[in-house]
């Protein structure tokens, strides 16, 4: 009996679903079959696809339809691409064609047979977990190695190099993250250092779909396959990437004490570099130890970190001298550089906190004149903000 999808799909257990699936068909259910058919098509695994449909023939007339439409698109691949040494390519390319020779049958079958229930329309928007999901299950994923004979050298086009990196602006956008891996894969094993990055990054992070049911994992993280693509773009000088190799060492230094110096050699590299990951990392670590050099990454942190939070924390050390000359003035004219540059948020606090600060510090004349009726103004105006706020967010 098929597995019905949804109700798999109900438990967030689509792995429940494809071994049943799996164990259906191999008890010859014909629906499970054709499902397990058209997944296999759906992600290019054309030797499962010919198998799927081979075994079809036995049981169902529906592989009867669909099996013609196949063998059109290998004797047209075949005439088209000749005598073809790539696997790969031959392989994605008769995927593509599968998937118009799969859809025509599929279409012609469910035309003649009314109450067919096509796997085409079966799973609608769910398509994306399906296949990724077919792909984990069946052992398909594998990961990409770096060669040490491989020389660190840029060859990727800088178009790509701005496509990769849009990753981190949209990185909730799981479809974009694997078209991006998938894309600069063949440049980070050639050395390219801004592609052995990002393929480094995914490799140590995953990826996994951002449907709110059920998550899927389109590729595990794996610290040991993502560490030497991370470390050569390190060396090459790419900031984000010795901070993301820094960890990994940190992690792996329980079973490796002696990686432990050589991440706090990749995390002081990120943080001349000035990536913000390596800069709080360090400014964390001091700041109840050494306030000298807690201070000496603050003051950068502050600089990159993208939120006001640093500024505020930098204006704090200011007014108390740790690490540097107390300097009420700086830190005043901090605090009134985030209140006016914030705004009121529910994802950021620094507005809140600024006001906060700055009518502390107008009240008690810290770094100014004493004036607290600004103080109560400004006061005044954040809470009628914050009231606006609220009412549109509840609107």
């Amino acid at each position: 009996m098929t597995p019905v999808f949804k109700n798999y799909l109900a438990q967030n257990d689509i792995n429940g679903y494809l071994t049943a699936l799996h164990q259906e068909a191999d008890n010859g259910d014909a629906g499970s079959l054709r499902i397990l058919l058209y997944l296999a098509v759906m992600v290019s695994e054309v030797e499962d696809a010919v198998d799927y449909v081979t075994k079809l023939m036995d049981i169902d007339d529906y592989a009867f339809e669909v099996w013609p439409h196949m063998s059109d698109a290998i004797n047209e691949l075949n005439n088209e691409l000749g005598q073809c040494d790539d696997d790969e390519k031959y392989k994605y390319a008769l995927g593509a064609k599968f998937k118009t020779a799969l859809n025509t049958g599929d279409m012609e079958y469910e035309n003649e047979h009314p109450g067919f229930e096509s796997p085409f329309r079966l799973f609608g928007d769910k398509i994306i977990i399906m296949q990724r999901a077919y792909l984990n299950h069946v052992g398909k994923q594998t990961y990409p190695v770096i060669d040490d004979s491989v020389a660190t050298k840029p060859c990727a086009p800088k178009e790509k190099i701005d496509y990769w990196y849009s990753l981190y602006r949209r990185s909730d956008c799981s479809a974009n993250q694997e078209s991006i891996y998938q894309d600069a894969k063949p440049y980070a094993e050639q050395g390219d250092p801004d592609a052995m990055l990002v393929v480094g990054y995914l490799l140590a992070h995953g990826i996994e779909t951002k449907y709110d049911s059920p998550h899927v994992t389109i590729l595990r993280a794996n610290n040991n396959f993502a560490l030497p693509f991370l470390r050569r773009a390190a060396d090459a000088g790419r900031p984000l990437a010795c901070s993301e190799t820094a960890f990994i060492l940190y992690d792996q230094a329980k079973e490796h004490p002696e990686y432990r110096e050589l991440a706090d050699q990749y995390l002081e590299k990120g943080a001349s570099l000035k990536d913000k990951n390596s800069l709080l990392k360090l400014f964390n670590y001091y700041k109840d130890k050494d306030d000298d050099k807690a201070f000496a990454y603050l003051v950068p942190l502050a600089e990159v970190y993208g939120t006001h939070e640093y500024d505020l924390e930098l204006a704090y050390w200011y007014e108390k001298g740790r690490g540097c000359e107390k300097d009420e003035k700086k830190a005043f004219e901090l605090v009134e550089y985030v209140w006016k540059s914030s705004s009121a948020s529910p994802y950021d606090s620094s507005q809140e906190d600024s006001v906060s600060m700055l009518c502390r510090y107008l009240r008690e004349g810290i770094g100014c004149e004493p004036d607290p009726e600004r103080a109560d103004e400004i006061h005044r105006w954040y809470k009628d903000d914050e009231d606006r706020m609220w009412e549109m967010l509840t609107r």
